[in-house]
């Protein structure tokens, strides 16, 4: 008899893995098209997950840290 593990990952660490590979593609698409046009629109792409990427970090470090906010 097989033993299974299941294992569930949080909406947060779901939504940090899609987005980053999301990334993962687009960098891939970026490498490979030629034209000009179609490179600044992916780049463009790539900006906002990446900017996506870093604020739900963020996010998830303050409500790891009892909801702490950065203070300016």
């Amino acid at each position: 008899m097989e033993d299974s593990v299941v294992l569930f990952e949080s909406p947060e660490a779901g939504t940090l893995r899609l987005n980053t590979e999301a990334i993962s593609h687009l960098s891939t698409a970026f490498v490979e098209v030629e034209d000009a046009d179609l490179k600044l629109a992916i780049f463009s792409l790539i900006q906002k997950h990446s900017d996506y990427v870093l604020a739900t970090s963020d996010k998830i470090l303050c409500k790891q840290k009892l909801h702490l906010t950065k203070v300016k």
